[in-house]
């Protein structure tokens, strides 16, 4: 959900870094590469889009990729974040899926 909680699994295992994403920086970074392709499969298009990354990006305090956290907050918050990732999760299977391509498994 947030840069820092990738941060600290990547410093707790530093080779799950290429496959290691927040939901909103994987679909923000996957909608401005190439779509996949029929012969590409879904663990090679996540090394292309993982080839595009620095490390150095995960540091500061940037919440470009972060997913805010409701907890506390009115039922309002929860129903905006809710409404996040349904449409955040919708994009990512169109990116890993796209329709209209056949032979994509």
């Amino acid at each position: 959900m947030e840069r820092a909680q990738v941060r600290e699994a990547v410093v707790l295992d530093p080779q799950i870094w290429p496959r290691t994403f927040t939901l909103k920086e994987l679909v923000r970074r996957g909608s401005t590469a190439p779509p996949r392709g029929p012969a590409e499969s879904p663990d090679a298009w996540l090394a292309r889009i993982h080839s595009e990354r620095d490390r150095s990006e995960m540091l500061g305090a940037s919440s470009i990729d972060d997913i805010a956290d409701p907890y506390g907050k009115k039922i309002s918050a929860y129903e905006a974040t809710l409404t996040e990732l349904v449409g955040l999760s919708g994009r990512l299977v169109e990116l890993i899926w796209p329709t209209g391509q056949a032979g994509i498994e």
